[in-house]
């Protein structure tokens, strides 16, 4: 068994490329969940209008589902940050990826880099996915309860459950869209349209 100080720390760098993997892995599996989940909550909201107020709970879903989503993300540029910052230099400068990636990806996720999959902004896919759904279902929910209110004109206290659910759901939403807008400044700079690994043996 070598145990060399260079063997040891590549074998740190092949760990911390696992970690990548799993975590990667797990959060693309949290954005599948949430497309999943609140695509079946929206359909079941608009196939019938007694089942309107389930789109109060997108909004919170979403903010959960969100919050993993980012969490995962943070951690993914810790490592991504020690690989560049830390392991690169103990290992005389030879794991130029990280650094590359960097540079290479500055001006791609810039925030005005508009309808790319790149651009870190309001309308990337993956934000539309987590904050856009959520404003939709607030802005849907909103609308059939005053069509309802006008034409059934519920008791008070349902008046009153609703409103407060909604503003939550308006709260959790304007938190969620700044959660994911902070994303692109957080531990390395980068954002996660562009990822924040080591380089993974990973095909498609």
């Amino acid at each position: 068994m070598d145990d060399s100080p260079t063997s040891i720390l590549l074998a740190e760098y092949a760990a911390l490329r696992s970690e990548t993997e799993r975590r990667s892995t797990i959060q693309w599996n949290v954005f599948a969940l949430q497309i999943a989940s609140a695509g079946a909550i929206i359909s079941l909201a608009i196939a019938s209008a007694t089942n309107s107020v389930l789109l109060l709970v997108v909004p919170v879903s979403s903010y959960m589902l969100g919050n993993r989503y980012i969490l995962h993300d943070f951690h993914l540029k810790l490592i991504h940050r020690y690989v560049r910052d830390s392991l690169s230099d103990r290992l005389s400068g030879n794991l130029q990826w990280e650094a590359w990636r960097d540079r290479q990806l500055e001006r791609e996720t810039a925030p005005g880099r508009w309808f790319t999959s790149t651009g870190w902004n309001a309308v990337h896919p993956t934000r539309l996915a987590f904050v856009g759904v959520a404003a939709l279902a607030l802005a849907g929910a909103l609308v059939t309860g005053i069509l309802l209110w006008i034409s059934r004109a519920p008791a008070w206290y349902a008046i009153t459950a609703f409103g407060l659910g909604w503003l939550v759901d308006a709260l959790a939403t304007v938190r969620l869209h700044r959660i994911f807008a902070g994303a692109r400044t957080g531990a390395t700079g980068t954002s996660p349209a562009g990822g924040a690994a080591p380089p993974v043996s990973r095909t498609g």
